[in-house]
């Protein structure tokens, strides 16, 4: 989804599909690993995710 890892830090605004990706949903990024990035959906808990798979919002 053309972002690269220098465009996104640790409390970045992303939304992430859920599923088989036709709900999207936003959260924050919570943790970083190279290309693995874990974001926070408040109540609905978290999800780790790729680079690839992700919207900045």
């Amino acid at each position: 989804m053309n972002n690269e890892s220098g465009d996104l830090v640790i409390g970045s605004l992303v939304e992430v599909p859920l599923g088989d990706g036709d709900i999207w949903r936003f959260g924050w990024i919570t943790e970083i690993d190279g290309e693995r990035l874990v974001v926070d959906l408040g109540r609905d808990g978290h999800v780790t995710t790729s680079l690839d798979q992700i919207r900045r919002l």
